[in-house]
Protein backbone atom coordinates (compact mmCIF):
# COMPACT_ATOMS: atom_id res chain seq x y z
CA UNK A 1 0.00 0.00 0.00
CA UNK A 2 1.32 3.45 -0.89
CA UNK A 3 2.29 5.75 1.96
CA UNK A 4 -0.46 8.32 1.20
CA UNK A 5 -3.08 5.54 1.13
CA UNK A 6 -1.80 4.14 4.43
CA UNK A 7 -2.02 7.57 6.05
CA UNK A 8 -5.50 8.12 4.65
CA UNK A 9 -6.63 4.80 6.12
CA UNK A 10 -5.11 5.63 9.49
CA UNK A 11 -6.92 8.96 9.86
CA UNK A 12 -10.48 9.73 8.71
CA UNK A 13 -13.82 10.87 10.08
CA UNK A 14 -14.08 11.58 13.82
CA UNK A 15 -17.49 11.31 15.45
CA UNK A 16 -17.03 12.97 18.84
CA UNK A 17 -18.91 12.29 22.03
CA UNK A 18 -17.87 14.48 24.94
CA UNK A 19 -19.42 16.76 27.58
CA UNK A 20 -21.16 19.82 26.17
CA UNK A 21 -18.89 22.13 28.14
CA UNK A 22 -15.87 20.67 26.39
CA UNK A 23 -17.44 21.32 22.98
CA UNK A 24 -18.06 25.05 23.32
CA UNK A 25 -17.34 27.05 20.14
CA UNK A 26 -13.68 27.90 19.79
CA UNK A 27 -12.48 25.20 22.17
CA UNK A 28 -9.63 22.81 21.41
CA UNK A 29 -12.09 19.88 21.40
CA UNK A 30 -14.10 21.64 18.71
CA UNK A 31 -10.90 22.14 16.75
CA UNK A 32 -10.11 18.42 17.02
CA UNK A 33 -13.54 17.56 15.62
CA UNK A 34 -13.13 20.03 12.78
CA UNK A 35 -9.79 18.48 11.79
CA UNK A 36 -11.38 15.06 11.33
CA UNK A 37 -14.53 16.43 9.71
CA UNK A 38 -12.49 18.15 7.00
CA UNK A 39 -10.42 15.01 6.48
CA UNK A 40 -13.61 12.97 6.01
CA UNK A 41 -14.73 15.38 3.28
CA UNK A 42 -11.26 15.52 1.69
CA UNK A 43 -11.57 19.29 2.21
CA UNK A 44 -7.88 20.09 2.25
CA UNK A 45 -8.51 23.84 1.88
CA UNK A 46 -10.30 23.97 5.26
CA UNK A 47 -7.95 21.39 6.77
CA UNK A 48 -4.88 23.44 5.92
CA UNK A 49 -6.18 26.30 8.10
CA UNK A 50 -6.55 23.95 11.09
CA UNK A 51 -2.97 22.69 11.05
CA UNK A 52 0.16 24.31 12.36
CA UNK A 53 3.05 24.51 9.91
CA UNK A 54 5.03 22.52 12.49
CA UNK A 55 2.51 19.66 12.65
CA UNK A 56 3.76 16.18 13.53
CA UNK A 57 1.14 13.42 13.21
CA UNK A 58 2.44 10.20 14.82
CA UNK A 59 0.71 6.98 13.74
CA UNK A 60 0.06 4.55 16.57
CA UNK A 61 0.24 1.51 14.30
CA UNK A 62 3.81 2.11 13.14
CA UNK A 63 5.33 5.16 14.81
CA UNK A 64 5.65 6.84 11.41
CA UNK A 65 5.55 10.66 11.54
CA UNK A 66 3.59 12.68 9.00
CA UNK A 67 4.16 16.37 8.36
CA UNK A 68 1.48 18.90 7.46
CA UNK A 69 2.06 18.44 3.74
CA UNK A 70 1.97 14.64 4.02
CA UNK A 71 -1.28 14.75 5.99
CA UNK A 72 -2.85 17.09 3.43
CA UNK A 73 -1.70 14.83 0.62
CA UNK A 74 -3.20 11.77 2.32
CA UNK A 75 -6.48 13.55 3.03
CA UNK A 76 -6.80 14.56 -0.60
CA UNK A 77 -6.82 10.91 -1.72
CA UNK A 78 -9.63 9.02 0.08
CA UNK A 79 -9.53 5.26 -0.47
CA UNK A 80 -12.45 4.04 -2.65
CA UNK A 81 -15.05 1.73 -1.06
CA UNK A 82 -13.66 2.25 2.47
CA UNK A 83 -15.86 3.89 5.11
CA UNK A 84 -14.07 5.19 8.21
CA UNK A 85 -15.94 5.96 11.42
CA UNK A 86 -14.24 7.30 14.54
CA UNK A 87 -15.79 7.63 17.99
CA UNK A 88 -14.25 9.83 20.67
CA UNK A 89 -14.92 8.96 24.31
CA UNK A 90 -13.49 9.76 27.76
CA UNK A 91 -12.46 13.23 26.61
CA UNK A 92 -10.19 15.30 28.83
CA UNK A 93 -9.15 18.79 27.72
CA UNK A 94 -6.70 21.20 29.34
CA UNK A 95 -6.04 24.75 28.18
CA UNK A 96 -3.20 26.88 29.51
CA UNK A 97 -2.58 30.17 27.77
CA UNK A 98 -1.81 29.53 24.13
CA UNK A 99 -1.50 25.73 24.43
CA UNK A 100 -4.22 23.08 24.81
CA UNK A 101 -4.21 19.29 24.99
CA UNK A 102 -7.11 16.96 24.22
CA UNK A 103 -6.85 13.34 25.39
CA UNK A 104 -9.43 10.71 24.46
CA UNK A 105 -10.24 7.08 23.79
CA UNK A 106 -10.62 6.58 20.05
CA UNK A 107 -12.60 3.75 18.45
CA UNK A 108 -11.85 3.31 14.75
CA UNK A 109 -14.23 1.29 12.58
CA UNK A 110 -13.07 0.59 9.04
CA UNK A 111 -15.63 -0.92 6.70
CA UNK A 112 -14.84 -2.30 3.26
CA UNK A 113 -18.12 -3.35 1.70
CA UNK A 114 -19.46 -5.75 4.36
CA UNK A 115 -16.13 -6.44 6.06
CA UNK A 116 -15.35 -4.40 9.19
CA UNK A 117 -12.38 -4.12 11.52
CA UNK A 118 -12.40 -2.23 14.82
CA UNK A 119 -9.36 -0.72 16.55
CA UNK A 120 -9.19 1.18 19.83
CA UNK A 121 -6.48 3.70 20.71
CA UNK A 122 -5.52 6.19 23.35
CA UNK A 123 -4.93 9.45 21.54
CA UNK A 124 -3.65 12.90 22.44
CA UNK A 125 -3.76 16.15 20.46
CA UNK A 126 -1.78 19.29 21.21
CA UNK A 127 -2.98 22.62 19.86
CA UNK A 128 -1.44 26.07 19.79
CA UNK A 129 -3.46 29.27 19.55
CA UNK A 130 -2.28 31.01 16.39
CA UNK A 131 -3.85 34.01 14.64
CA UNK A 132 -7.10 33.74 16.56
CA UNK A 133 -7.73 29.98 16.34
CA UNK A 134 -6.54 26.62 17.63
CA UNK A 135 -4.19 24.83 15.25
CA UNK A 136 -3.08 21.23 15.63
CA UNK A 137 0.66 20.92 16.19
CA UNK A 138 1.00 17.31 17.40
CA UNK A 139 -1.10 14.13 17.31
CA UNK A 140 -0.11 10.81 18.91
CA UNK A 141 -1.84 7.43 19.24
CA UNK A 142 -1.21 4.21 21.12
CA UNK A 143 -3.25 1.12 20.29
CA UNK A 144 -5.17 -0.52 23.11
CA UNK A 145 -4.49 -4.27 22.92
CA UNK A 146 -7.53 -6.54 23.04
CA UNK A 147 -7.08 -10.08 24.41
CA UNK A 148 -7.43 -12.69 21.65
CA UNK A 149 -10.03 -15.42 21.56
CA UNK A 150 -8.50 -18.66 22.80
CA UNK A 151 -9.18 -22.34 22.28
CA UNK A 152 -8.73 -25.44 24.42
CA UNK A 153 -6.10 -28.17 24.13
CA UNK A 154 -5.64 -31.28 26.24
CA UNK A 155 -2.46 -32.00 28.18
CA UNK A 156 -1.20 -34.50 25.59
CA UNK A 157 -1.40 -31.86 22.84
CA UNK A 158 0.27 -29.26 25.06
CA UNK A 159 3.07 -31.66 26.02
CA UNK A 160 4.46 -31.47 22.48
CA UNK A 161 5.60 -27.90 23.21
CA UNK A 162 7.43 -28.64 26.47
CA UNK A 163 11.13 -27.95 26.12
CA UNK A 164 13.87 -25.32 26.22
CA UNK A 165 14.07 -22.72 23.46
CA UNK A 166 17.26 -20.82 22.74
CA UNK A 167 16.82 -17.13 21.88
CA UNK A 168 20.58 -16.68 21.73
CA UNK A 169 23.47 -15.58 23.95
CA UNK A 170 22.42 -17.83 26.81
CA UNK A 171 18.86 -16.48 26.96
CA UNK A 172 16.55 -19.48 27.21
CA UNK A 173 12.78 -19.87 27.35
CA UNK A 174 11.81 -22.86 29.49
CA UNK A 175 8.34 -24.07 28.45
CA UNK A 176 6.87 -26.40 31.07
CA UNK A 177 3.72 -27.34 32.94
CA UNK A 178 2.83 -25.38 36.05
CA UNK A 179 -0.41 -26.01 37.95
CA UNK A 180 -1.81 -27.73 34.88
CA UNK A 181 -1.04 -24.82 32.54
CA UNK A 182 1.65 -24.39 29.91
CA UNK A 183 4.08 -21.70 31.06
CA UNK A 184 7.11 -20.08 29.41
CA UNK A 185 9.75 -18.84 31.87
CA UNK A 186 12.74 -16.95 30.49
CA UNK A 187 16.25 -16.96 31.92
CA UNK A 188 15.68 -13.43 33.24
CA UNK A 189 12.39 -14.38 34.90
CA UNK A 190 14.03 -17.37 36.55
CA UNK A 191 16.82 -15.16 37.93
CA UNK A 192 14.41 -12.72 39.58
CA UNK A 193 12.01 -15.41 40.74
CA UNK A 194 9.16 -14.49 38.39
CA UNK A 195 6.82 -17.37 37.47
CA UNK A 196 6.83 -16.78 33.71
CA UNK A 197 3.96 -16.30 31.28
CA UNK A 198 0.90 -18.53 30.94
CA UNK A 199 0.62 -19.58 27.28
CA UNK A 200 -2.98 -19.47 26.07
CA UNK A 201 -3.64 -21.52 22.90
CA UNK A 202 -5.08 -19.56 20.00
CA UNK A 203 -4.72 -22.28 17.38
CA UNK A 204 -2.93 -25.61 17.03
CA UNK A 205 0.53 -24.03 17.03
CA UNK A 206 -0.07 -20.45 18.17
CA UNK A 207 -0.11 -19.17 21.75
CA UNK A 208 -0.70 -15.82 23.42
CA UNK A 209 1.47 -15.17 26.50
CA UNK A 210 -0.89 -13.88 29.21
CA UNK A 211 -3.36 -12.98 26.43
CA UNK A 212 -1.57 -9.67 25.96
CA UNK A 213 2.03 -10.17 24.77
CA UNK A 214 2.90 -10.78 21.08
CA UNK A 215 1.87 -14.22 19.94
CA UNK A 216 4.28 -17.15 19.75
CA UNK A 217 4.01 -19.44 16.71
CA UNK A 218 5.68 -22.82 17.12
CA UNK A 219 7.27 -24.51 14.12
CA UNK A 220 7.27 -28.24 13.33
CA UNK A 221 9.36 -30.48 11.10
CA UNK A 222 8.06 -32.90 8.48
CA UNK A 223 7.27 -35.47 11.16
CA UNK A 224 5.23 -33.03 13.20
CA UNK A 225 7.80 -32.53 15.97
CA UNK A 226 8.13 -29.03 17.43
CA UNK A 227 11.48 -27.57 16.42
CA UNK A 228 11.26 -23.98 17.67
CA UNK A 229 9.15 -20.86 17.64
CA UNK A 230 8.98 -17.39 16.12
CA UNK A 231 7.58 -14.32 17.86
CA UNK A 232 7.07 -10.82 16.54
CA UNK A 233 8.11 -8.15 19.05
CA UNK A 234 6.05 -4.97 19.58
CA UNK A 235 8.49 -3.02 17.36
CA UNK A 236 8.02 -5.49 14.51
CA UNK A 237 11.30 -7.37 14.85
CA UNK A 238 11.15 -11.17 14.72
CA UNK A 239 12.65 -13.35 17.45
CA UNK A 240 13.51 -16.94 16.51
CA UNK A 241 14.15 -19.58 19.13
CA UNK A 242 15.12 -23.12 18.05
CA UNK A 243 14.17 -25.87 20.49
CA UNK A 244 17.15 -27.45 22.17
CA UNK A 245 17.22 -31.18 21.44
CA UNK A 246 14.54 -30.77 18.78
CA UNK A 247 15.46 -34.15 17.32
CA UNK A 248 14.20 -35.81 20.49
CA UNK A 249 10.60 -35.97 21.82
CA UNK A 250 9.84 -34.01 25.02
CA UNK A 251 10.92 -35.92 28.17
CA UNK A 252 7.42 -36.36 29.56
CA UNK A 253 6.08 -38.07 26.42
CA UNK A 254 8.89 -40.56 25.83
Amino acid sequence: MKRREYLATAIGLLVARSPAAAQRPGSAVTAAREVYATISRADTVALRELLSTELRWVLGSSGAVATKQQLLSAASRPIPDVRLEYQLDSVEALERGGVATVDYLLTNRRTFREYQTVFTSRASDTFTHETGRWRLIRHTQTWVVHPPDTTSMDSLQLAAFVGRYDRGHGYIDDVHFQNGHLVAQSTYEALIGAPGAHLYPVSQNTFSPERSAPMIVFERDGRGRVTGYVQQQPDGTIARAPRLGAHEPPPNVR
